[in-house]
């Protein structure tokens, strides 16, 4: 199982545009996302800071998911500025003592 946290900050959209040209036509496509656990979606507009963490049933399919045709337009959109990725392995079993996994 792999975590992943991927950043990025917004130019010259307004809240309101980002969740009608992104959020929303986003959301339903990602949940059909082969290998993906979940995604939680982060926001800190004081900060402009936005992304998600994404949980992955393996490496392989995160890794597939980041070379997918998907990943490539979001990330051309023009109001999507400096993209990071993180990610880290799972470790299972101490997260389902912490509630992180069931």
């Amino acid at each position: 199982m792999q975590a992943q946290i991927i950043t990025y900050q917004l130019d010259d959209i307004s809240q309101a545009e980002y969740l009608r040209k992104m959020v929303e036509p986003d959301a339903p496509v990602l949940a059909n996302v082969n290998g993906l656990i979940s995604k939680v979606w982060l926001a800190d507009e004081e900060r402009n800071a936005f992304g998600g963490f994404y949980l992955w049933e393996s490496k392989e399919a995160m890794d597939a998911f980041m070379h997918s045709d998907l990943v490539k337009a979001v990330v051309s959109r023009p109001f999507v500025k400096n993209v990071s990725s993180v990610d880290y392995e799972v470790n299972e079993t101490a997260s389902r003592i912490t509630r992180g996994l069931k």
